[in-house]
Formats: C-alpha cells, sequence, structure tokens
C-alpha cells in the first residue's frame, strides 16, 4: 500500500473519533478456520445438498476470495497461517513424525498482537506442538483451549475423545465439555469476545469439524432428514457442515449485538482442499485423488468482512492469494510493522480497492507429507492462471481448470521464470537437521512434560489411539536436556486417563549413552525409571518387551513418556 493510501485509510478510521475528541479503539481480529472442509461444500459455491445460508450471505456481503490457496496439510497450513511465512521454513511438512512442530524460532500472528497490548485467544484445534516452547500458551496466546493432535481421538488427544463431550485443555488443565465439539468452540470464543470486548483481542477459532473421525450432529442431522436428505456415510459430513454454517451466523450476530462488528475483521476459512469433494463437475466426468501437487489440494475458500471499511462490496476477488497473507493483512490492518521475511502479502489493498498489489506475486506450495524433504517434490508454482508441478508440467487453469493439458513445451519463458523462483526459495530453506524441533526436558517453564509417539522423529508415526492395541511400533523423539539432573520418566502403553495394563514384562528407557530397564508386571499401568543426564540434545528412546508362551517375543515402544525434572543429584 502506498503512502496515500495507508494516510487515506487512517484518516478515514479515525476521522469520526477525532471530530468527537475520542481515541479510536483499536481494531478486533476473529479468525474462523474450519479443517478439511471443501471449497465446493457450500451451497453458494455449487453444493447440491449442504445447506450455508449465513457462509453465503458473509461470501456475498464481505469479500470471498476464489482463487485463494493452503497448504495441503493442517500443521503446514496453520503454519504458513499464524507465522505468514512457507511452512518449509520452519520444518513443517507432515502432520505427525516430529514435523508438525512450529521451530520456536517463528513468531506467530498472536505474539505481534498480544505484544501491542491485544487479548488473545485460541479454542480448538492447535495442531503445531505442545509443551514449552511449542504450546499455544508460549506462541502468544493468553486463553488457551484447545484437543490434543490433529483431530479428536489421535494419540496426542484426550483418551477415548470424540466430537460429543469431548475432553479439552483450558490453560494447561483438562476439562470435561458439553455439547459438540463446533457447539463448545464457538461457545468458548464468542464468551471470550464478550469478555474482552472492553480492549482489543484476537480470537482465533480452529475447529476440528469436518475433519474424520466425522460425527452426525444429533440437532443437525434431524434437520437434513427432515428436508429429504437421505442417509449415507456422507450425512455426518453434512450435519457437520451446517453446524460449522450456524456458529458463524451465531458469531456474526455477536459481534453486531454488542456493536463490534464495524470494528472487528472477521476472517473465515478452510484449511486444506479436499479433492474437489463436493464439486458439481469432477474431472473427467468422475471424482480424482491424485498428488497433493494440484489445485484440488490446495484451494480453500476465504472470506472476510468489515464493514467499516467500505460503502459498497468490492465483490469476489479472483486474484491469486494464499494462507502465508493472512499475517501480513491482520499486522497491516491492526497497524504493526510487517517483518520483512513474510513469504505472504498484505491483502488489505484488494480489500480496500486502492493501493499497491503485486500482480506478478508467485506463490509456492510443497508438501512433501514425508520426514525428508526433496526437491521439486510435491510442488506448485502458482502465477495468475498458471500452476508449475513438480517443475515438470505447466497448466493453464483459466482454460484447463482439471489441470490434464500438459503445455510447458509451449511455454519455455514462462516455465524458466517459475523454475528460477522455486530455485531461490529452495536455496534459502536452512538446513534440514537444523530444523528439526527438540522436545525440552527440564526446562523451568514447563518441568513435567508428556511425549506421545505421533511425534517421534525416527521409526513408526502411530496417530490413532487405535495404534495402541499394536504392539509393534517404536521411534525415537528428538529431546533437549535443559539442565544437568535426575529425570524421572513414566512410561505407558496407554496415557494417564485411560488407566489401562502396559502388557509388558519388560521396560527400558535410553537417552544417548545412559539408559536404565525394569522388570514389569503385564497388569502393571506404567514403569517408572530414572535417569541422571547432563544437558544436550539427544535421541529418546523407550522399548517394552513382552514374552508370551503363545505370541512370542514382543517390543515395541511406550506410546507416552511422562518427564519430569526432579533436581540436581
Amino acid at each position: 500500500m502506498s503512502f496515500k493510501s495507508s494516510l487515506f485509510f487512517l484518516l478515514s478510521s479515525i476521522l469520526p473519533f477525532l471530530l468527537r475528541g475520542q481515541a479510536p479503539p483499536p481494531p478486533n481480529v476473529v479468525l474462523v478456520l474450519i479443517d478439511n472442509q471443501s471449497y465446493f461444500e457450500l451451497s453458494s459455491n455449487g453444493h447440491e445438498i449442504v445447506q450455508t445460508p449465513r457462509l453465503d450471505r458473509l461470501a456475498r456481503e464481505g469479500v470471498h476470495f476464489t482463487d485463494f490457496h493452503a497448504p495441503p496439510f493442517c500443521s503446514p497450513s496453520r503454519a504458513a497461517m499464524l507465522t505468514g511465512r512457507y511452512a518449509l521454513r520452519a520444518g513443517i511438512h507432515n502432520t505427525v513424525g516430529g514435523i508438525s512442530i512450529l521451530h520456536k524460532q517463528e513468531k506467530t500472528v498472536a505474539e505481534f498482537l498480544k505484544e501491542a497490548g491485544y487479548s488473545t485467544g485460541v479454542f480448538g484445534k492447535w495442531h503445531l506442538g505442545f509443551n514449552y516452547p511449542y504450546d499455544p500458551s508460549y506462541r502468544g496466546f493468553d486463553e488457551v483451549f484447545v484437543h490434543g493432535g490433529g483431530g479428536v481421538s489421535q494419540l496426542e488427544d484426550y483418551y477415548g475423545n470424540n466430537h460429543l463431550n469431548a475432553t479439552f485443555q483450558h490453560n494447561g488443565k483438562y476439562v470435561k465439555s458439553r455439547g459438540f465439539s463446533t457447539d463448545v468452540l464457538f461457545d468458548q470464543g464468542i464468551d471470550f469476545i464478550q469478555r474482552n470486548q472492553e480492549n482489543p483481542f484476537f480470537c482465533l477459532i480452529a475447529t476440528p469439524a469436518v475433519h474424520f473421525p466425522t460425527l452426525k450432529h444429533p440437532e443437525v442431522t434431524k434437520r437434513l432428514l427432515a428436508r429429504g436428505v437421505p442417509e449415507s456415510n456422507q450425512l455426518a459430513i453434512y450435519s457437520m457442515i451446517e453446524n460449522v454454517d450456524d456458529n458463524v451466523g451465531r458469531l456474526l450476530d455477536h459481534l453486531d449485538n454488542i456493536g463490534l462488528a464495524s470494528n472487528t475483521l472477521l476472517i473465515v476459512a478452510s484449511d486444506q482442499g479436499v479433492n474437489d469433494r463436493g464439486a458439481p463437475v469432477h474431472r473427467a466426468g468422475k471424482q480424482v485423488n491424485r498428488g497433493v501437487q494440484y489445485d484440488e489440494k490446495h484451494q480453500v475458500y476465504c472470506m472476510m468482512q468489515f464493514p467499516s471499511w467500505t460503502d459498497k462490496n468490492p465483490g469476489p476477488i479472483d486474484e491469486l492469494c494464499g494462507m502465508v497473507d493472512i499475517t501480513p493483512t491482520i499486522l497491516e490492518f491492526c497497524g504493526l510493522i510487517k517483518p520483512k521475511n513474510l513469504d505472504g502479502q498484505s491483502l488489505i489493498p484488494l480489500l480496500k480497492g486502492s493501493g499497491t498489489w503485486n500482480e506478478e506475486r508467485k506463490l509456492i506450495v510443497q508438501c512433501p507429507r514425508k520426514r525428508s524433504r526433496k526437491k521439486w517434490e510435491n510442488v506448485s508454482v502458482k502465477y495468475k492462471k498458471w500452476r508449475l508441478v513438480d517443475g515438470q508440467a505447466l497448466y493453464n487453469i483459466e482454460k484447463d481448470r482439471g489441470q490434464l493439458i500438459n503445455v510447458i513445451n509451449e511455454h519455455p519463458n514462462l516455465t524458466k521464470a517459475l523454475k528460477d523462483e522455486y530455485e531461490a526459495f529452495w536455496n534459502s530453506l536452512d538446513p534440514a537437521e537444523e530444523l528439526i524441533p527438540p522436545h525440552h526436558l527440564g526446562a523451568p517453564e514447563d518441568p513435567e512434560v508428556r511425549l506421545n509417539g505421533m511425534d517421534w522423529y525416527v521409526g513408526d508415526a502411530p496417530w490413532t489411539q487405535q495404534s495402541l492395541a499394536k504392539k509393534t511400533s517404536q521411534g525415537k523423539w528428538l529431546v533437549e536436556v535443559v539442565q544437568d539432573g535426575v529425570y524421572r520418566f513414566e512410561l505407558r502403553r496407554y496415557p494417564q486417563e485411560a488407566s489401562l495394563p502396559i502388557g509388558a514384562t519388560l521396560a527400558e528407557v535410553k537417552l544417548g549413552e545412559k539408559g536404565a530397564t525394569v522388570e514389569t508386571e503385564p497388569s502393571a499401568k506404567k514403569a517408572v525409571l530414572e535417569l541422571d543426564l547432563k544437558a544436550g540434545r539427544y535421541d529418546l528412546q523407550t522399548i517394552f518387551t513382552n514374552t508370551d508362551p503363545e505370541s512370542g517375543l514382543e517390543k515395541w515402544g511406550a506410546y507416552y513418556v511422562y518427564v519430569a525434572y526432579l533436581g540436581q543429584n
């Protein structure tokens, strides 16, 4: 945005207050992120069954970005959204396996806003690491009400959770909720807004809906059936989507009722594409399911509203935009200085219809979903309506939305420019081994931590609670022992709240050159060992062994390890 445009934006926002002799209130920000909802699972985008009147109205009366893109998986998308930087810069390119944790060197938009005096709260899905220094309470959020992992009932989540009456972590303590997860989280977000309405606030509501496991919302399902929607395996998804729409409506009504709608930037988006699920016309006449390099895994809906900005509706915006643009947009909207290391750019020139927008911008989406990254693997370089995929194919989505016709040989200059853009990005990345985030043991900020097998960075990567029944998975955590001293390791097959047996006769813990073993009863719930450790970085491995006359020798890792610092020896 030019100086003149910025000055006009500032004066038009504060002039009414100056004339009344009042200081203008800082703007508020509400960010709603829906999990795994397709761009086409809105009635306004052509879905034939779901009805989403409040989201449709938001798209109609606010701003609807029709060429908006996100990394194709949960953790990378959240990292890009909260930092304004490509997720690979933080070492995130998966949802498990030790590389779904936001590196401590990254600064979130919540941290910027908190430093500026904002009250900050997150409600729902985090999926960027827990314990110090990765937990949202260390990443700029004053109030934290979240579930573990990437969806309810994953390994990191409270044992036995589903979308109904789930147990959440509220400021470090487990609390039982009543009701459907989406309703509960919007209740919490609205309550946070109500309690902080006299101060500027940043409220992030990130639902686990409509990520699997899906569950029928009781009341909405009745509404769907009454409308003639037949029973099917899609009914749960439909009910969860319409429940999201109901809650977005509740949020909009609340902001209006307390007089904050005209001073609040509201952003509602989905976190990833879902293979064109719900699209009225599929590629080549059928639903596709191919690599994550293509637009069906990247394109998401994104809507914004701030009624005081303009007297007229700017209408749909078809400029190429992405999840990395969220943070710079919020920072500029709130009058904060944007860091120079951001990959995204502010959307305010598009929202205001004035200022400087870089129409030549290029957007890179790469998410290998493996422990190791590889050059030109699962890459889309986007420029206007062009897509360079893996450096091998070029598509013009204006003429070929399905990305079926490779025209790379017809456009050598454009191909070279897009390849050069990617090469510069790839060469700017820190070495991959420097980006693996260690789990901190013995940190004064968090002297007792819980580790889980989802975060093994070597070996297997179990991620659902159904995995706990198996006695086969093994792996290692990368840990940082913060201070010398004695550490207690409590090894469990199931988390503490489950109180279920380990089923092993021997338990072992290894950390660097140190190790300890203890014999156990199969009926025991845990095995406790202690190690005297020196500060440093190590691999942590645990092994359960069971010798059974019928099943033979079984060896697997402790899926949960509770580590406590006991002090100097």
